[in-house]
C-alpha cells in the first residue's frame, strides 16, 4: 500500500489518500481517521453506492461523523469500474448505465471485489495503527451487492450494516448478484443491522425481507423506514453508525 497524499485535517478528522496494488491492479482508496489517535483504533470499511466512488458527499459526512464522535477510523475505495477505476459516472438513471448493467453480467465481478477488499483490510491492519479485532463494515445498495459476499468470506468483520437491496424489484434482475447472494448470505454470521425503505422503487421490499431471512447471522435486525431507495432519513444513517459504534468501540 502506498499514501498517495498528505493527511489534510479538519475538526479533529485526518483525511489521507492510498492506493492497494493487487495483482496488476491499483485499488484507490481513502483512510479518515482521529487525528490524535494515540494506539490502534477500530475500523469500518465502507461501501459506496451504485455508479457513486470513494469519497461521495453521504459517505465523506458518515465517515466523518464516525471518527469525530466514536473515535472509529474508515476507510474507502473505489469499486471496480467506478471513480478512478473506470467509466461509471453519476447519471440520472445508475441502474440503468450501460457499463453499470455490464459489470453485474461478468462472472468475474463478486470475486475480484472480495480480493480488493481483502487486500485492502490486509494493507490497512499492516499498518499496525488498527484494530484487527474491531473491524467493521458499512454497505447499502450497490455496498450491499458487492459487500454481502466480502463480509460473508471475512472473519475479521465483526459487525456489518446492509440493506437497501433484495431478491426482487427492477434493479434485482439486472445480473448474477441475486444467485449469489443466495448462497452466500447463509454465511454472513456476524452482528447485522439491515436497512430497508418501504417505498423502495428498485428493491421490493418482499425480497428484502427474504434476504434478511436468509442471513445465517443469530444476531441481527432489521429497521424499516418510509421513503425512496434514496431517502433514507438522518434517523436511519444515525442508527446504522451506533449500531456499528456499540459493537467495535
Amino acid at each position: 500500500m502506498d499514501w498517495t497524499g498528505l493527511a489534510a485535517s479538519s475538526m479533529g478528522v485526518a483525511e489521507r489518500p492510498f492506493a492497494v496494488h493487487r495483482d496488476g491492479d491499483t485499488i484507490p482508496g481513502i483512510l479518515w481517521a482521529p487525528e490524535d489517535a494515540t494506539g490502534a483504533v477500530p475500523l469500518v470499511l465502507l461501501g459506496h453506492g451504485g455508479s457513486s466512488e470513494k469519497r461521495n458527499e453521504a459517505g465523506l459526512a458518515l465517515a466523518r461523523r464516525f471518527v469525530r464522535r466514536h473515535g472509529i477510523a474508515v476507510a474507502a475505495i473505489d469499486a471496480i469500474d467506478h471513480g478512478e477505476r473506470g467509466p461509471i459516472r453519476p447519471v440520472e438513471d445508475p441502474a440503468g448505465h450501460p457499463d453499470y448493467i455490464a459489470l453485474w453480467k461478468r462472472p468475474d465481478t463478486f470475486d475480484r471485489m472480495n480480493a480488493d477488499w481483502k487486500a485492502t483490510l490486509d494493507d490497512l491492519l499492516a499498518t499496525g495503527l488498527f484494530d484487527a479485532k474491531r473491524v467493521g463494515y458499512w454497505g447499502l445498495s450497490m455496498g450491499t451487492m458487492l459487500g454481502l459476499p466480502f463480509v460473508a468470506s471475512e472473519p475479521r468483520i465483526r459487525a456489518a450494516v446492509l440493506g437497501l437491496c433484495g431478491f426482487a424489484g427492477p434493479s434485482a434482475v439486472r445480473g448474477r448478484f441475486g444467485p449469489r447472494h443466495r448462497i452466500d448470505a447463509p454465511n454472513v454470521t456476524c452482528p447485522v443491522l439491515f436497512m430497508v425503505q418501504w417505498d423502495d422503487e428498485r428493491f421490493d421490499r418482499d425480497g428484502a425481507f427474504e434476504l434478511f431471512g436468509a442471513l445465517g447471522a443469530k444476531d441481527k435486525r432489521m429497521h424499516v423506514h418510509p421513503g425512496l431507495h434514496g431517502e433514507l432519513s438522518v434517523e436511519a444513517s444515525t442508527a446504522t453508525r451506533e449500531f456499528l459504534a456499540e459493537r467495535l468501540a
